[in-house]
């Protein structure tokens, strides 16, 4: 309790210690301890007020500590986000490059495994028409082949049957020259 509350009881007590002068609403006071407890309050009221203004202006030190530290925490805390949006968003960026790379990847390799499975199909398709075109050929080569082989062996079975068969006349000439000798001698 300050002394200013001391002394405004102090002068309450003096208020109800009045005296009533009859037939009517006032009282009378001790004026002189009523002066004496006002000139109290004067003089205690400046040191009060001092100290409330100190008070006030502790409190107003403090808040705007407050308010500075707040603000600073506040800064700190809106950097971070930003610190952590960024982050997050070259996360994001790094992360959505690395899927386009993957799908261009997949993309390319399909690509590539398609333009090899056709090359391999146009490879294949060319050797199976090259062995193909080598097959008939050597088929043709070997028909050709037979059939002059054929030709040589039917030819020379000619040949050798003319000589035979000259042969055999010749033969038959002798033998019937033979004969005609031995009939005739």
């Amino acid at each position: 309790m300050t002394n200013t509350d001391i002394l405004l009881e102090d002068l309450e007590d003096v208020l109800d210690d009045a005296t009533s002068v009859p037939m009517s609403k006032k009282s009378l006071v001790d004026i002189e301890k009523i002066k004496t407890i006002i000139e109290d309050i004067r003089l205690n009221t400046p040191q009060e007020t001092k100290q409330a203004k100190a008070i006030v202006d502790s409190r107003n030190t403090i808040i705007d500590e407050a308010k500075k530290e707040a603000a600073d925490i506040i800064a700190e805390a809106q950097a971070q986000a930003r610190e952590l949006v960024a982050r997050d968003q070259i996360t994001q960026t790094a992360q959505a490059e690395a899927a386009d790379i993957i799908a261009k990847a997949h993309e390319e390799g399909d690509t590539y495994i398609h333009n090899a499975q056709n090359q391999a199909s146009e490879i294949l398709g060319n050797a199976t028409t090259q062995a193909n075109d080598m097959v008939t050929s050597a088929q043709n080569k070997s028909r050709e082949m037979l059939t002059a082989v054929n030709n040589y062996a039917d030819d020379t079975l000619l040949a050798i049957d003319d000589s035979l068969y000259k042969a055999l006349a010749d033969v038959r000439r002798i033998r019937q020259g033979i004969m005609n000798k031995k009939n005739g001698q």
